[in-house]
């Protein structure tokens, strides 16, 4: 008999979940806090830019399983696409210096070692020994920050590894843990360039995960209940017992199961007995409405707050990771001193600014850092019926959607053993 299944989070990983426990035939419902699904990446309309954004700007790539996986199973797979290479172009704002990161669109070591060989597509400053001893340096690097594992000295380091180190793991290099960078390595650029082409949305993060997940769990009959926020949880013996919301309570059955899938600073006050990664550090993104329609894709910024803008229609999109300082700044304050480098990195003749909406999330990922990532909790608890899920959670992975989604595909299989 397949088991009754409270999942408590609409973001990816409480969908992600959900949609895998309802498919297995499992009676699922889903209690969600705010009055929307989604999370940190949901899409919503902004009447300021007359258009709909999404809440922050995710890098996802072709190689990400997980988040593929999911679009499979939600009808989801033709909001998305990949470009054709795994190509990443940058820009020195401190010099104006132009370069590209091109990975090609090859599968395989010797995709690799064709881009590792070849000076045009590699990182600038860079000989293709220094580049494969970093990379077996961070394989290495269990327990070490990145500026334990790499020469930050190296003139390559400030034009590749520190950007894509903040970039991707919201943590500067004396903090970040090493082995998640090697993790997002070896699950993408090191199988080949294939694996590393960004994955775009057509309709914005929404269109492409969201919504299909809910229309997915309404076809599967699954009820998902808004405004249900969790305060705390009964226990009796060794299995949870009762819900506890804000606006009621919810009794469990003998054989019910539970899947928390709620950010990592939430948890603290519903499991006290369980040690969660401490910290968390900010990301800023900034919404320009441009004055013309630009190609798709996404650049990334070097000497400039700013990591990367990403572009969909006339819509440019800025991230800023570890952006604790920053958020404490006004909103038009923030617009101002971002403007130009956007201007710069698009070639934009208009240096007028524009239209923007800016987006604070101040607690976007739990600071990554070695000693963090050794609190990372595994799906199963010391409860009999109770699970965990969130990017926060020990997937191998960075916070990121793919770790979410990730996270939920895991908690889901164990709950069905």
């Amino acid at each position: 008999m397949s088991p009754r299944v409270h999942v408590i989070g609409a973001g990816l990983a409480g969908l992600s979940a959900a949609v895998r426990l309802a498919k297995s035939g499992s009676d699922v419902t889903v209690f969600e806090a705010a009055p929307h699904a989604g999370g940190r990446c949901r899409s919503f309309y902004d009447k300021s830019l007359d258009t709909i954004i999404d809440n922050g700007a995710h890098l996802m790539m072709s190689g990400n399983t997980d988040i593929m996986a999911l679009l499979e199973l939600t009808g989801g797979r033709n909001e998305v696409y990949a470009l054709e290479r795994a190509k990443f172009d940058f820009l020195d704002v401190s010099n104006e210096q132009r370069w590209s990161v091109d990975l090609g669109a090859g599968r395989g070591k010797l995709a690799l070692l064709a881009w590792i060989f070849d000076a045009g597509r590699r990182p600038p400053n860079v000989s293709p020994w220094a580049l494969i001893l970093d990379v077996l340096a961070l394989k290495q690097s269990k327990g070490k920050t990145v500026a334990n594992c790499l020469d930050t000295t190296a003139p390559h380091f400030r034009g590749f590894w520190e950007p894509l180190c903040v970039g991707v793991l919201n943590a500067h290099p004396d903090e970040a843990a090493a082995e998640l960078l090697w993790a997002v390595f070896e699950e993408t650029v090191l199988l080949g360039g294939y694996y590393a082409r960004p994955l775009l949305t057509r309709r914005g993060l929404g269109a492409a995960l969201v919504d299909p997940a809910l229309k997915t769990l309404k076809d599967l009959g699954v009820d998902v209940q808004f405004g249900k926020r969790l305060q705390s949880l009964d226990f009796q013996e060794d299995r949870v017992s009762c819900l506890n919301f804000s606006n009621g309570a919810e009794v469990l059955g003998a054989t019910d199961q539970v899947v928390l899938a709620i950010p990592h600073f939430a948890i603290e006050g519903v499991l006290d007995d369980l040690a969660v990664p401490h910290g968390a550090h900010a990301i800023l993104n900034v919404h320009f409405r441009l004055d013309d329609v630009v190609e798709a894709g996404f650049k990334g910024l070097v000497g400039s707050p700013v990591q990367w803008v990403f572009t969909r229609g006339d819509i440019a999109s800025v991230t800023m990771s570890v952006a604790d300082d920053w958020v404490k700044k006004s909103a038009e304050d923030i617009a101002t001193a971002l403007w130009p480098d956007v201007v710069k990195v698009l070639n934009l003749k208009n240096d007028q600014i524009p239209p923007y909406r800016v987006i604070k999330e101040r607690r976007a990922t739990f600071v990554q850092s070695p000693k963090a990532v050794s609190l990372r909790a595994n799906p199963q608890t010391k409860y009999e019926n109770l699970y965990l899920a969130g990017d926060w959670t020990n997937t191998g992975l960075p916070a990121t959607i793919e770790s979410a989604v990730r996270s939920g595909r895991k908690a889901a299989e164990a709950v069905l053993g």
